[in-house]
């Protein structure tokens, strides 16, 4: 229920049998001279009323009395009430008499109550028959106290920008009211993932909604935007406050990309995976009868390899110099099982150096042998995955951290998942028998995805052939001829669109496939992308 306020208007003019204080004014020259006629005459007071201030919703409504008096000397007749601005937040009651016969006072309520901040003003009409001021007025005047939200722009073109740039604008949210408002709640509206908002960060320190403003007081919040095709788009951000007149204020925004270039780059998958697999072998004393075990089985492993049409190269090293023993610097498809054999006996021939517990260091001398003039020239392809295998019963003892080394092999190639760590060693955590864990291969093996095989198993012949099958070398990696728009890159296998098991490295600005989803030996393989445009034109 309204609480009225009444701040009635005593004082008023006009003829009446009640006392001297409605007498008319003898001064002649206020005398209407139509009186002696036998015509009326309106009086209206006040001429303006100032409601002053009034908080919006807070259920107070003010009221205030125009008085209307006839001081002539016919009847007055009351025609017509209006308002110049009927959408103004005043309004009026009706007349206690329309007739007023010379000398009568009738009161008319008129009243404010605001809905929305500011300044209001309108003026009241007050239509009669006197013949000299047919038309009275009253002006009134008053002030709603309330929060106002404004949000500027209220729309905003991007423009055409080449795919792949990214445009940004700030909205500014702003309190033109006259009390504090608080933001609500808001949505972001959009059939595009082109048009990003960043959101409107909780700034009201605990209290409801999620940020507070005071009279005049603003903050900005931003919307991205990059477009990853030809097709216009479209957002609308909505914000719900306090402001009475406007609960919910909505933005839009709008864009459109325009394609630079487009480009195709075609592969094909190798039937034959490049591999080149190098076993760091412990050669210390408790490691014979095993590697004993590694020689005789070794067929496995070369046979496996061939099923797999796995184009490769297999050596071992022992030596601290890093050089391979034996007449054959590695072993590849062309040998036969018993040859390979006979070879990997001859690589593992000798006696045991400095770094024979060492693996990572045995392999980082023997890989720093491959380049022009080394001993091990010839082994090592930039195009075949790295695979290292290390062979130990005990700890790793190499004098820098397996993520070091993790590191150092995978900077020797393009893309870093092209190097894949492996061992055969004692169980982690505790071991197993007599050996003990082999830590530091054990997580070089989780960080690259690589096999760890267990020293105490007595199939070698199996350990040897799930090696082969973890190290066939298929192509996971395919590097672009450009630049793309990442997000509008496209990659088809064989005439089908893959969606998933794929992702784009832009350090190495390449596609590289899950090991669940590498593409088997013939495949083809297509990518389409969208090419970048000066994005400051």
């Amino acid at each position: 229920m309204k609480r009225h306020t009444a701040l009635a208007i005593t004082a008023a003019v006009g003829l009446c049998a009640c006392g001297p204080e409605y007498g008319v004014n003898p001064d002649p020259d206020l005398i209407n001279p139509l009186d002696e006629l036998g015509f009326p005459s309106i009086l209206v007071d006040p001429p303006t009323i100032d409601f002053g201030t009034v908080e919006v919703l807070s259920g107070v409504e003010l009221v205030q009395i125009v008085q209307i008096s006839n001081v002539g000397e016919g009847d007055l007749h009351i025609q017509d009430l209006s308002l110049e601005d009927a959408g103004t937040p005043f309004d009026f009651a009706s007349l206690g008499s329309v007739m007023l016969a010379p000398g009568e006072v009738t009161e008319l309520q008129v009243s404010f109550e605001p809905v929305a901040s500011g300044a209001q003003h309108t003026t009241l009409r007050i239509d009669s028959d006197d013949p000299l001021t047919p038309i009275s007025t009253v002006e009134l005047l008053g002030d709603g106290i309330a929060p106002a939200i404004d949000i500027d722009p209220v729309s905003y073109d991007f423009g055409t920008a080449w795919v792949g740039c990214e445009g940004a604008l700030d909205l500014t949210i702003t309190n033109v009211g006259s009390a504090d408002l608080t933001v609500l709640d808001y949505d972001y509206f959009t059939a595009s993932s082109e048009l990003l908002f960043g959101g409107i960060e909780d700034l009201n320190g605990g209290e409801p909604g999620l940020m507070s403003l005071a009279p005049g007081e603003f903050e900005q919040v931003s919307i991205s935007y990059m477009p990853i095709d030809d097709i216009d788009d479209m957002g609308y951000l909505s914000v719900d406050s306090d402001d009475p007149d406007h609960p919910t204020v909505q933005v839009s925004q709008q864009g459109a990309g325009v394609i630079y270039g487009q480009q195709r780059d075609m592969f094909e998958q190798p039937i034959q995976g490049l591999s080149d697999i190098l076993f760091a072998v412990d050669k210390s004393g408790s490691m014979d009868r095993d590697l004993a075990s590694v020689i005789s089985n070794f067929g496995v492993f070369v046979s496996t390899m061939v099923n797999l049409d796995s184009d490769f190269h297999v050596a071992f090293v022992v030596r601290d110099d890093g050089c391979i023993n034996g007449s054959e610097l590695f072993i590849d498809g062309t040998f036969s099982e018993s040859g390979a054999v006979t070879t990997v006996g001859a690589m593992i021939e000798g006696q045991a150096g400095s770094l024979t517990e060492r693996g990572f260091s045995l392999a980082e001398v023997a890989l720093a042998e491959t380049g022009a003039g080394g001993c091990n020239e010839g082994f090592l392809r930039d195009d075949a995955e790295l695979h290292i295998v290390g062979v130990s019963d005990e700890p790793e003892q190499s004098v820098n951290s397996w993520s070091h080394y993790v590191s150092l092999f995978q900077g020797m190639k393009r893309n870093p998942d092209d190097v894949v760590i492996h061992a055969v060693g004692g169980d982690y955590p505790s071991g197993c028998a007599d050996n003990a864990p082999y830590t530091g291969f054990y997580e070089a093996t989780v960080a690259t995805g690589g096999q760890f095989l267990s020293i105490c198993a007595s199939d070698w012949a199996s350990h040897l052939a799930a090696l082969a099958e973890a190290s066939a070398g298929l192509m996971n990696s395919f590097a672009l001829t450009t630049d793309p728009v990442p997000e509008t890159i496209s990659v088809n296998v064989d005439g089908v669109t893959r969606t998933l098991g794929w992702s784009y490295e832009d350090s190495i600005n390449s596609v590289i496939f899950d090991s669940d989803y590498v593409p088997e030996g013939g495949a083809s393989i297509e990518i389409v992308y969208a090419l970048r445009g000066d994005c400051e034109m």
